[in-house]
């Protein structure tokens, strides 16, 4: 019985050694530290946050299973994403066959619940993970991290002061980064588009010019403090050289939830928000700290045109 015991014990041991890890599409599961891992070499002084776009970059290439993500570093990366040693609002890498689109954001919500639920319904969209950075939000000071996800209530995040030289920690929990309280971080990065390597390149400064999107606001009336129960009249023209597809009024409580929302198609250059006025029901707020946006959308880009913070009272 012991000989017959030690027998099964064995089988079911070589069973579960060959058993295949699970992975994600590409060929390096996507938990590897080696996604995360920076050789000093080609890591330069203030490289956090294009070093995290570099990760998110790379898991966007694991994940889609296209070409070699080793390929992805930031001296390949460092001249189309960064000008003065920033990482640019928005740009575009052509890499291993596909085209991605880098854009930034700003969190609207007050407070560390409010700021990681935004972040959750972010990664809901963005799996590859958005980079986050904030001045003042690390032990180190101004620095950026790639989130990748949150369970439980914990955000997991890759630093690239964990992952660079001799240290190589890969995916930590957010405590165990060097950043500091979640809601310190105020931007994000996120990839807002995958294409096709076309005939152009996205590095093409001709190409990038005749891409670059004009898309602004002006005249804006936004509110600072509304009496409980008042009206108040919204304003402003959005305008852009390309067509806009969409604009969007909307008003997030201080847990950055979207307590109002309105949106449009215009199809068109110009678009007056006052059209979507007698939607954004100001005199229906309770008393409060709430946050007022105009989001819009041409054909080339996303933004956050307005992003105003008032009161009820």
């Amino acid at each position: 019985m012991k000989k017959k015991l030690i027998v099964i014990m064995m089988t079911l041991a070589l069973v579960i050694s060959v058993m295949p890890a699970p992975v994600f599409a590409g060929q390096t599961p996507i938990e590897d530290k080696a996604v995360y891992y920076t050789p000093a070499s080609d890591y330069k002084s203030g490289d956090c946050v294009l070093t995290a776009t570099k990760m998110m970059i790379r898991r966007a290439c694991i994940i889609k299973g296209t070409g070699d993500w080793t390929k992805i570093t930031n001296s390949s990366l460092r001249s189309l994403a960064t000008t003065l040693g920033l990482l640019r609002n928005s740009f575009k890498v052509d890499t291993e066959g596909l085209v991605y689109k880098v854009e930034c954001g700003y969190f609207s919500g007050n407070g560390e619940s409010a700021r990681i639920k935004e972040i959750e319904n972010l990664l809901r969209v963005h799996p590859e993970g958005i980079v986050v950075h904030g001045e003042d939000a690390a032990t180190t000071g101004t620095h950026g991290v790639l989130v990748v996800t949150v369970r439980n209530g914990v955000v997991y995040a890759a630093d690239s002061s964990r992952n660079t030289g001799l240290s190589n920690k890969g995916i930590q929990p957010w405590n165990e980064t060097t950043m500091l309280n979640i809601k310190k971080v105020t931007k994000y990065w996120y990839i807002s588009e995958v294409n096709t390597s076309g005939s152009t390149s996205a590095s093409d400064p001709e190409v990038s010019k005749a891409a670059a999107s004009t898309l602004k606001i002006k005249s804006v009336k936004a509110p600072s403090k509304i009496k409980k129960g008042k009206s108040y009249t919204i304003k402003g023209t959005v305008k852009s050289n390309k067509k806009i597809r969409k604009v969007t009024v909307r008003i997030l409580d201080s847990e950055g939830n979207v307590v109002v929302k309105a949106s449009k198609k215009p199809n068109a250059k110009t678009f007056n928000v006052k059209k979507l006025d007698s939607k954004i029901k100001f005199g229906k707020l309770k008393k409060g700290t709430y946050t007022y946006q105009v989001i819009a959308t041409d054909t080339a880009q996303t933004m956050t045109l307005v992003n105003k913070q008032f009161t009820v009272y």
